[in-house]
Formats: structure tokens, C-alpha cells, sequence
């Protein structure tokens, strides 16, 4: 479920004041120093950890809204595991995120001293969206060498996104009218050429001008495994 909540954070976007001509809606509120918190539970209803979204600083540049972005993640009993910081840009209307910026450097720190290589599509979401409306898929590659050889791969790609329907949701944050959004996420890792595959299936509930206040995690025969809700506004 880990693994499903930092890809959840992946998509997260945020929402630009009518002053700027850019319109990224159905986010984050564009503020800076203005902030999420999330109670991430297991499938058994209990806590498992949280996240915690800070907007520090918005700018424009050029053609360009860009905010900067803090991310802290914790375990269930408040203690940090880690923390990343990212850009989100909102150009031509839609929110851009580049999918490199997100990755989970811990997945990494075994691999200290050899090379490694990403590569990845923007994650994009439109302001204006619509029940039925399809969304772009993205996808993610993690290449790592030594001395010439590859020893190990990551692949993760989300697809058949869709905004699948409107719904009102009740969360320890209030109550939202939110659009519901489904994706498939697929998995695969491999370690001298052996490959190891996981998919799952998520569905995202988004309000406007708040973000994300639900999210709900289903293993690949349609499972429940999670669910993250969205606990506080600052």
C-alpha cells in the first residue's frame, strides 16, 4: 500500500487564483505556506502512516505558474521517514508534473555509487475536467548500471485513466463534492533479468480547490488493500 500512496502523491495538482491567466483547478490551493494532511489506513481500517503537503513558494515564469512543493512522510507512530521536495508547473491550462521528481529515494539507496538512469512521461491533468473525460497515461523507467552492465530495472506505468463520476464525500477534513477519478497501476521490477510484477487499481476523489480528500487502493482481482483520507487543511 506504501507504494500505491506515493503513487497517489504523484498526481496531486494544484489550483491557480483567478489573478494569473494559467487555470490549473481541481488541486492543491495555489498559497504559499498553505498545506495537506493525509491518514493513510490498511485494509483492516487501521493507521498505518501520513503524509504531509507544504506549498512553499509559487512563482511566474514566463508562460509558467511553478510551485515548489515539500512532501514529509511518516510512519503510524508520527515518526518521519522521509521527505522530498518537487516542482509542479501549470502551462496551457493543465497541471505538469515530471514523474522523476516524485521517485522514492529510498528505493534507491542500495544502489549508492552506480549509475542510474530515468526516464519518464510528464504526468498531466486538465483544469476543466468532465465525467466520462480520459486522461493521459504516464509511465516511468529506473535503469541501474555498473562497469558497463545492467543489473537491475523499474518500470511503473498508470493508465486507463478516467474520470469515472461526481460524488460527495465525507472525510475527517468535512465534506466535498468531488469527481471520481479510476487508474491502473502496473509494476515491474527486475534483478538480473528476473522479473517481479505487480498491478493494482486506484480510484482518486478531488474537490475543487482542495485536492485529493480521499483515495482508495485495490489489488489487481479488485480487493480492497487501502485507503488514504484527507485529515486537516492549513
Amino acid at each position: 500500500m506504501k507504494k500505491q500512496m506515493i503513487i497517489i502523491l504523484l498526481v496531486m495538482g494544484l489550483t491557480a487564483p483567478a489573478v494569473f491567466a494559467q487555470k490549473c483547478n481541481y488541486y492543491l490551493p495555489l498559497v504559499e505556506e498553505s498545506g495537506l494532511e493525509y491518514e493513510n489506513y490498511n485494509r483492516r481500517d487501521r493507521l498505518e502512516g501520513s503524509q504531509k503537503i507544504i506549498i512553499n513558494k509559487v512563482q511566474t515564469i514566463d508562460d509558467k505558474i511553478i510551485a515548489t512543493v515539500n512532501a514529509s512522510y511518516f510512519d503510524r507512530r508520527n515518526r518521519m521517514e522521509h521527505e522530498a521536495e518537487y516542482d509542479i508547473i501549470c502551462k496551457d491550462n493543465a497541471l505538469r508534473l515530471d514523474f522523476r521528481s516524485l521517485i522514492d529515494h529510498g528505493i534507491l539507496e542500495g544502489f549508492q555509487g552506480m549509475n542510474i538512469h530515468i526516464e519518464s512521461d510528464d504526468i498531466i491533468l486538465p483544469s476543466d475536467l468532465s465525467v466520462g473525460q480520459d486522461l493521459p497515461d504516464t509511465s516511468v523507467n529506473i535503469t541501474v548500471s555498473t562497469g558497463g552492465l545492467q543489473i537491475a530495472e523499474l518500470n511503473i506505468l498508470i493508465e486507463n485513466r478516467k474520470v469515472i463520476g461526481k460524488e460527495n464525500i465525507t472525510v475527517p477534513a468535512g465534506t466535498f463534492d468531488t469527481f471520481k477519478i479510476s487508474y491502473q497501476t502496473h509494476i515491474e521490477t527486475r534483478a538480473v533479468g528476473i522479473p517481479i510484477r505487480s498491478n493494482s487499481r486506484t480510484i482518486d476523489y478531488y474537490a475543487e480547490n482542495i485536492g485529493l480528500v480521499r483515495a482508495e487502493f485495490y489489488d489487481d482481482k479488485n480487493r480492497p488493500q487501502g485507503y488514504s483520507l484527507l485529515g486537516r487543511i492549513f
